[in-house]
């Protein structure tokens, strides 16, 4: 029983530098299976079991993945990192960027705006192409999403940017967090109609299969995103810090139920239409709901604040 619990560890737990092989390996091995090759061929099976085993370990192992990067990326263990480090300090933003978490969760912003933006023009170029109007659709869903990241930005960088007494920094920040509650209202409730008409006529973003592992690869990102902005923003004593915090959420949770219904379209037959229906349904109420639910946490606590510190 010990000899099979060590060989079951050592197969979901292998060192850091193989599971980094290993995800390195699945995503070119499974998107050469996906474009030439048939489901039953061999290099699909063992593309199917690779990607299946990378991204299993890759989750079982997050932790010690997180804790490792860490490490090698803010001590002085590797000599390029030594080196990006030394050649930072010689300038104003970067240097303040290895020093000031503040600048760094700005920073994120605009790396998450960046990345919403690109796939909001990819969703929308993939619509038009294959002349899906569900696909463009979330490829406008993602535009206003970013649209509401950008919203933030501009707080983060006008609160840094003025000196604000306490009361009235706290202030406009529930303002803006308040603000993004009410703009995730709107754009959920227009995301709601468009998932249930989806669902009524049994549709889904056409996407090909290139397009459906990009997307795996942006909520894979936005659950990455959304872990590491709990973990970076959890002190922060910053309300529009922690609305970008609960705005990620809620992008990996709307990127998990479009994949889905891409995923179910594109690699399911035409005689399993109930079956698509019912996960979508499912997923899609869930999804909603817990959006919904996060947007109205959002304004209710936002107002309730605006009250204290403004003193109404």
């Amino acid at each position: 029983m010990d000899r099979v619990k060590k060989i079951v560890s050592d197969v979901l737990k292998p060192s850091i530098l193989i599971i980094l092989f290993t995800d390195l390996a699945a995503v070119p091995l499974l998107i050469v299976a996906l474009n030439y090759f048939s489901e039953a061929h061999p290099v699909s099976l063992a593309a199917y079991l690779l990607s299946a085993y990378a991204l299993t370990v890759t989750i079982v192992n997050f932790g010690r993945i997180h804790l490792r990067s860490k490490e090698l990326l803010t001590g002085d263990e590797l000599a390029f990192v030594r080196w990006i480090k030394k050649t930072m300090r010689r300038h104003k933003y970067t240097r303040l960027y290895l020093e000031s978490k503040d600048f760094r969760a700005e920073i994120a912003l605009y790396a998450g705006l960046a990345v919403n933006i690109v796939f909001a023009c990819l969703n929308g170029a993939a619509g038009i192409t294959s002349r899906s109007p569900w696909a463009v659709s979330i490829g406008v869903y993602y535009l206003f999403l970013g649209l509401i990241r950008f919203v933030m930005m501009l707080g983060v960088h006008k609160r840094n940017r003025y000196e604000l007494e306490y009361r009235q920094r706290k202030l406009y920040e529930y303002t803006k967090y308040r603000l993004c509650g009410i703009m995730l209202i709107i754009l959920n409730l227009a995301m709601s109609g468009m998932a249930v008409q989806m669902i009524w006529q049994n549709k889904a973003n056409e996407y090909s299969q290139t397009m459906v592992i990009a997307s795996a690869a942006y909520t894979f990102y936005c659950f990455i995103a959304a872990i590491v902005n709990v973990v970076s923003f959890r002190r922060r004593d910053n309300a529009i810090l922690s609305a970008a915090k609960l705005l990620s959420m809620t992008a990996a949770l709307m990127s998990m139920y479009s994949l889905q219904t891409s995923m179910l379209h594109t690699f399911s037959n035409g005689d399993d239409e109930n079956y698509r229906r019912t996960m979508n349904i499912i997923t899609g109420g869930v999804v909603t709901a817990g959006v919904l639910l996060i947007s109205v946490f959002m304004v209710v606590k936002g107002t309730k604040k605006i009250r204290e510190y403004s003193g109404t």
